[in-house]
Formats: C-alpha cells, sequence, structure tokens
C-alpha cells in the first residue's frame, strides 16, 4: 500500500472553477474546482445524503480556511444531488459511491495534487470508507493521507469494515448525543483523533452549532497534509 506523504506549502487560492467530472461508470457530477497555485496537496468534500443534501451545505468559510492553506479542494455534488446525474442511493449503497471519489482524486490529480485528505459528512463518510479500503488495493489510486468523519454511523460501514481503514489516520467529530458509533472505534487505531461536541448537531450542521469544529479539522489536516 502507498501511503501519500506530505508536501510543500503552495502559492494562494484560485476562485472556484464549477466544473463537469464524469465517473468510471459514465456519470456526470458537478463539482467545484478550489485551485491553488502549486498546491501538491487537496481535499475532497463529501456532502450528507443525496438527494436532500448537495455540495453546498459546506460552509464558505471552511472552504476558504482549508484553501488558505494552501490545499486545492474539490466538493462535489454526489450522485443524485444538486446538479448531478445518477441514482442517490448509489451514492451510498453498492461499490459505486467510490467512483464518485475517484473522480474527484483524478481530478486534483490534473493539477499535481499528491497528498490528499478526504472528509465524509453523515454517509458522506460511507464513501470516504470505501474509496480508502479500494484505493489500497489499486495501484493506480492514491491512498488518502487523512480521513475526516463527520458523525459517522451503521451507514459509514455499510460496505466497508472500518479496520480497512486502520493505517490511515482519521479525525471522528461527532455530538454527545450521537457518540456511540463514533466512541466504539475510539482507540482502534493510533492515529485515529476523536473529538466530541456537548451541544452538537450532525455531520456538517456542526459547523453552525460549533464552530470550533473547523479550526479542530484544519488544524487535524495541517499535520498530514
Amino acid at each position: 500500500m502507498m501511503l501519500l506523504t506530505a508536501a510543500l506549502l503552495p502559492a494562494m487560492a484560485a476562485d472556484p472553477l464549477t466544473e463537469s467530472l464524469q465517473t468510471r461508470d459514465g456519470v456526470k457530477l458537478e463539482a467545484d474546482i478550489y485551485a491553488v497555485s502549486g498546491a501538491t496537496s487537496g481535499v475532497v468534500l463529501l456532502h450528507m445524503i443525496p438527494p436532500h443534501w448537495e455540495r453546498s451545505s459546506w460552509p464558505a468559510p471552511f472552504i476558504d480556511a482549508l484553501a488558505d492553506k494552501g490545499w486545492a479542494v474539490c466538493v462535489i455534488d454526489r450522485r443524485g444531488a444538486g446538479k448531478s446525474e445518477g441514482d442517490p442511493k448509489e451514492a451510498y449503497e453498492g461499490d459505486k459511491g467510490r467512483y464518485d471519489v475517484e473522480a474527484c482524486v483524478k481530478r486534483l490529480g490534473t493539477d499535481g495534487v499528491t497528498t490528499l485528505a478526504v472528509i465524509g459528512a453523515s454517509n458522506g463518510t460511507t464513501s470516504a470508507l470505501d474509496y480508502a479500503a479500494w484505493s489500497a488495493t489499486e495501484d493506480a489510486l492514491p491512498v488518502p493521507a487523512a480521513l475526516g468523519f463527520m458523525t459517522g454511523g451503521a451507514y459509514t460501514t455499510a460496505q466497508t469494515p472500518l479496520e480497512a481503514a486502520a493505517e490511515i489516520p482519521a479525525l471522528f467529530t461527532y455530538s454527545t448525543a450521537e457518540r456511540k458509533w463514533s466512541a466504539e472505534a475510539e482507540g482502534g487505531a493510533p492515529g485515529w483523533v476523536h473529538k466530541e461536541y456537548a451541544g452538537g448537531e450532525h455531520g456538517t450542521k456542526m459547523f453552525e452549532a460549533k464552530p470550533e469544529v473547523l479550526g479542530d479539522l484544519v488544524t487535524f489536516l495541517g499535520a498530514h497534509l
């Protein structure tokens, strides 16, 4: 397994580009690409369950904070959500959700990104984990240097056991009210970090309920990108 290594800090972020990406099974996805001149590190953001949620649910201050660190960012409408084609259930049931992640990873790769993190919110964590495990078995796919599970649950491991990502550093963020699944994973691997927020919210709703989650995520990623 090839684990990607850290990169030098690139130049400032450019304005986002809205682009159409195509998955290996022929589904067209729409994404915002925040390109950074010279960036070799990037972040893929996977929103909560489609079609009810889409890429606009990621708050602009968080995306800006990632780009300000010199990281390229791909914010995708998962299949069946927003302006993307496809069956929304296939975004999290079966093996096709990982193809959405692959399309983002390949797009960032065309700009020179070789080190990446994947952050999933709610059942976006399903595709994040599925891709991570898949990439470990496919030489052509870069293995994430870090993962973010924003309120993981039983849906996260619907296709892939969490242990499949044991070698990848991961940050688990969750409210006290929804701590059970994440807390059970605590201590599962040396690189896994857990952040519990009393009075927090689910998935990307955590950014409004507990604004400090933004800094916690950026700090964690900074240790691995």
